[in-house]
């Protein structure tokens, strides 16, 4: 199992992870750090589907260092892409593979 969590924009949730995971209140504090300095909409990939949205680009976003680096690293990636809206998913670190890892992806309006 990669993927420990999908992070709810409205919803808290808990995590079990190892201790080089992303969890609990540190991704919340990361989301909410990230929602702070883009002006891109964090939705949910159940909401883009509501939404009918598009899926532009899913990419990884990794940090050696810090929860800290990796918010910082997604908000310049998404802020460089100018999207309307992108949901995150913080990924589990594995024994081999220590870095703080989340995947991104973003989405733009419905085409009519």
């Amino acid at each position: 199992m990669k993927k420990i969590i999908l992070l709810l924009m409205v919803c808290s949730f808990s995590v079990f992870a190892d201790d080089k995971a992303v969890v609990g209140s540190d991704a919340t504090e990361a989301l909410e750090q990230v929602t702070s300095e883009v002006t891109s909409e964090l939705i949910t990939v159940e909401r883009a589907e509501e939404l009918g949205l598009n899926r532009a680009t899913t990419y990884e976003v990794f940090s050696t260092v810090s929860v800290d680096n990796l918010e910082h690293n997604i908000a310049e990636r998404v802020k460089e892409s100018k999207v309307p809206f992108y949901s995150v998913e913080f990924n589990e670190a594995t024994q081999s593979d220590s870095n703080y890892r989340a995947e991104v992806t973003e989405y733009f309006s419905k085409v009519e």
